[in-house]
């Protein structure tokens, strides 16, 4: 991952906080980490260019994982470990999901934590990769290999790589958060034992690539932010979901959701904490190293606790009669379904891409080797598709 005004990492979205708040419970141990080992650095900062607060924004509440356990604990071990100061705004007061990039470019915020960049329509075309269905996959696996994508070297297009053509160019420097973790198919209790169970049901998109899937599942997509989903679900406007199940939580649907299709990942949605290149270069070089290295130890930390939200989401959900069966469970005509929907949509997602002018196949390439790397696998056909080793 490149530092210093290069390549650094990926989404994310930080707004500086009006009121003093006390560092958020779950973030305490991290921070206090954090400021041990780099008393000595903090020390010695010199006086910063900055001298104005950071604002630093999320469209998303403190109960979400990339909020309260990424936002806040980044923050607080950056005012701990630095002279920086931030103002912190939550919950889309300042700035609502999708207008990051452009709060960032008008200097509205200095920060966005999370940039949420599928809700930027075609600003960040190639992103959604990591939405791509994958198999055996979670927040650990997907974050460091997002972290490799943001990293690499490997050019996809005319001499740029992934964090040029993505971030660079547009004016950013970003780090990527930790990814969620894997995306499933959860009803409000009808079962999806067979081919036909799919046919006509509303199931909550969440991006354009979500529909793919879905359409090839044989379902009716419905777009749809998460937020608006307990709502929907409550009415019986929609009888499913595609989301994370740790992600259940943060918009109370842990009641309503009761039947679950696992191992099996439509995709993992990604997010960037982000600054445009000119308040990363207003910052004095101890302030970048602190936030370069602030900012990798947070989303290590932020990866491991969305894979132990997960798992404790689904061990309550269980105590309460939810049912989860795993996709090797099912039968095998409603597997080969999903196995052959998941690698349509890579081909689709690749092709349409392609057609909009953006280098998607190399990034797809790109994308499943590092995936491989981590222990993932990809639908059946993927790897022949795009000409990779079995």
């Amino acid at each position: 991952m490149r530092t210093m005004g290069g390549r650094t990492g990926r989404l994310g979205e930080v707004v500086p906080d009006r009121t003093p708040r006390r560092p958020a419970p779950a973030a305490v141990g991290l921070l206090l980490g954090l400021v041990a080992t780099a008393a000595t650095e903090s020390c010695a900062n010199a006086s910063s260019p900055t001298s104005q607060p950071l604002t630093i924004s999320a469209g998303l509440s403190q109960t979400h994982f990339w909020v309260g356990h990424y936002l806040d604990p980044f923050t607080d071990a950056m005012e701990a470990e630095t002279d920086l100061a931030f103002t912190r705004f939550y919950a889309g007061e300042l700035v609502a999901v999708g207008g990051e990039l452009d709060a960032l470019e008008s200097g509205v915020i200095s920060v966005a934590a999370p940039m949420l960049a599928p809700y930027h329509e075609g600003r960040f075309p190639l992103s959604d990769v990591t939405q791509l269905p994958t198999y055996g996959t979670d927040a650990r696996m997907i974050t460091r290999a997002f972290q490799r994508l943001l990293a690499s070297e490997t050019e996809v297009t005319d001499g740029k790589t992934f964090y040029d053509y993505e971030i660079g160019d547009k004016g950013l420097v970003a780090w990527g958060l930790g990814a969620t973790g894997a995306y499933a198919i959860s009803t409000t209790g009808a079962e999806l034992n067979r081919v036909v169970d799919f046919r006509g049901m509303p199931i909550r998109a969440g991006s354009a690539l979500h529909t793919i899937v879905l359409e090839r599942l044989g379902v009716t997509p419905v777009t749809m932010p998460a937020a608006s989903a307990y709502e929907a679900l409550s009415r019986g406007t929609l009888d499913g979901v595609i989301l994370s199940i740790g992600d259940w939580v943060s918009y109370s649907l842990e009641e309503l959701l009761t039947y679950t299709i696992t191992d099996v990942a439509i995709g993992h949605w990604q997010s960037y904490l982000a600054v445009t290149q000119r308040t990363w270069n207003s910052l004095t070089d101890q302030q970048r190293d602190s936030w370069v290295r602030v900012a990798d130890a947070v989303t290590t930390r932020n990866a491991e606790y969305i894979d132990e939200q997960d798992r404790a989401v689904q061990a309550r959900a269980l105590a309460n009669g939810a049912t989860f069966v795993a996709v090797d469970q099912l039968p095998a005509a409603m597997r080969d379904h999903i196995a052959r929907a998941a690698s349509e949509t890579w081909t689709q997602w690749v092709q349409q891409t392609e057609q909009n002018g953006h280098p998607a196949r190399a990034t797809a390439v790109l994308w499943a080797e590092l995936v491989r790397a981590e222990g993932g696998g990809l639908p059946e056909g993927v790897a022949d598709a795009l000409g990779l080793e079995p």
